[in-house]
């Protein structure tokens, strides 16, 4: 009763201060938003249960009672599923001891639409081991990175987000756009020495938006999906002019062509698992949750502390949080050892289970990697488990997420601008859940906003 008291005399004083004061800055307003925000979530804490609400309800295995019997019986179906999810990640679910051979045609035959829309020819569609080790030597040799190339890549960034400002800042910034250019530049500067000022933004936007119609083609039909021809010749388009960096950064000492399905099959791995991760944490970090203060705190060493281990602990759980609740893959898939469909591991479901991560699954919080539990690291997995984890598990993923995110909170800033969803419901309800395909976050964009 106390706290609800409370509750309501800081919103009535947030009131006041909100229609009493004659000049209201953008600071008053968000100490306001702020203010409304702390007291519902006060509300829904000490209120009744709410079927619909996921942060009053766990999940449908937990009922609120002081049963530890239920608990455990929740858990045990929690731990079964992710022992599920694993067993098909790591192939183990095709025997005891499967061979690199039949692992990676497992792999390739449940990617084949990949081979069908882009024409790539990896580790990740192949099922030749000379393919994958090549392939793997070449992703391994791209994130061996200095501290020095980290601050090199966030001004690259930073350079990157002020000229979207400066040329699309008044009217507003597409938000899925911006995300998809800025880490696609940043992998060419990282993976193959491009210069950032010489690449053309427009080619590079074709490039992207062409990428994502190809992923989304062959996720409705990768039966019926062909190749892209324009796609192609954009990506040959875009290599003869980096050409020469390429070779600087290959050690040739002489221009290499790059072929523009190869340049693609050494792209699509980092971009691909980038773009949605960071346009996602970003948003939810920066716009979702008001405990900026703490936020800020955590990233404050960006980008000198990234490659330092000493240092940059606290600001990667930045990215860890983000690929909790948005793994770069919802689901891994490996084909059947047998007739029949197609083995599905479900990553997110594995990453908000409630009977694993409690009541707050759902919520945006860096500290719950303070310490984590036995079974919480067992259900974390977003680089993938065993011999055919992601290259970038080591550091390099968490790192480049991180990098990429701050970069974006600092030059599109919620005192500087404002998200617009162009969605009633997620522009009015900070707690709903933000959607994840790669179709559902195009209207999104920020808006500058002129401080008065």
């Amino acid at each position: 009763m106390l706290i609800a008291l409370l509750a309501l005399f800081s919103l009535l004083i947030a009131y006041v201060l909100h229609h009493v004061l004659s000049h209201q800055t953008l600071l008053l307003k968000q100490i306001f938003s702020q203010t409304i925000f702390n007291t519902i979530q006060l509300a829904r804490l000490i209120g009744p249960l709410d079927p619909y609400d996921p942060l009053t309800v766990p999940d449908p295995a937990i009922h609120d009672s002081n049963s530890a019997s239920e608990i455990s019986e929740a858990q045990a179906r929690a731990n079964q599923r992710i022992d599920d999810a694993r067993s098909i990640i790591d192939f183990s679910y095709a025997g005891p001891k499967v061979e690199l051979e039949d692992r990676l045609r497992l792999r390739a035959l449940a990617n084949s639409r990949l081979v069908a829309a882009f024409g790539i020819n990896t580790s990740l569609t192949s099922s030749s081991v000379s393919v994958h080790k090549k392939f793997r030597k070449l992703a391994s040799a791209s994130i061996n990175k200095s501290r020095a190339d980290w601050q090199k890549l966030y001004g690259v960034c930073m350079d990157f987000l002020q000229r979207e400002k400066a040329r699309y800042g008044r009217t507003g910034i597409g938000l899925a756009e911006c995300v998809r250019c800025l880490c696609f530049v940043v992998v060419l500067v990282s993976q193959f020495g491009a210069d950032d000022k010489k690449v053309d933004k427009n080619l590079v936007k074709r490039i992207t938006d062409e990428i994502n119609a190809q992923w989304l083609k062959s996720k409705e039909d990768g039966g019926a999906v062909k190749t892209s021809d324009s796609l192609n010749h954009d990506l040959g388009m875009l290599f003869g002019n980096l050409k020469t960096s390429v070779a600087e950064e290959n050690g040739t000492g002489k221009d290499t062509y790059i072929d523009p399905s190869e340049a693609l099959g050494l792209i699509m791995p980092q971009y691909e698992t980038l773009w949605r991760v960071v346009l996602l944490t970003y948003v939810t970090a920066y716009y979702r949750q008001f405990d900026k203060r703490s936020l800020k705190k955590r990233v404050k060493d960006i980008p000198s502390c990234l490659g330092n281990a000493a240092t940059e602990k606290e600001a990667l759980k930045l990215a860890m949080e983000g690929l909790r609740l948005y793994p770069s893959n919802n689901s891994i898939y490996r084909a059947a050892t047998g007739p029949g469909p197609l083995k599905s591991a479900d990553v997110q479901a594995c990453h908000r289970d409630f009977n694993v991560w409690g009541r707050d699954a759902l919520e945006f919080r860096p500290e719950r990697f303070d310490n984590l539990t036995p079974l919480q690291e067992k259900a974390y997995f977003p680089f993938s488990l065993g011999s055919h984890k992601c290259p970038a598990f080591g550091g390099f993923g968490n790192r480049m997420v991180t990098m990429l995110v701050v970069s974006m909170g600092r030059a599109l800033s919620p005192e500087a601008g404002k998200l617009n969803f162009k969605d009633a419901q997620l522009d009015n309800h900070v707690g709903i859940s933000l959607p994840t395909g790669r179709d559902e976050m195009e209207n999104w964009s920020w808006d500058m906003v002129r401080v008065q």
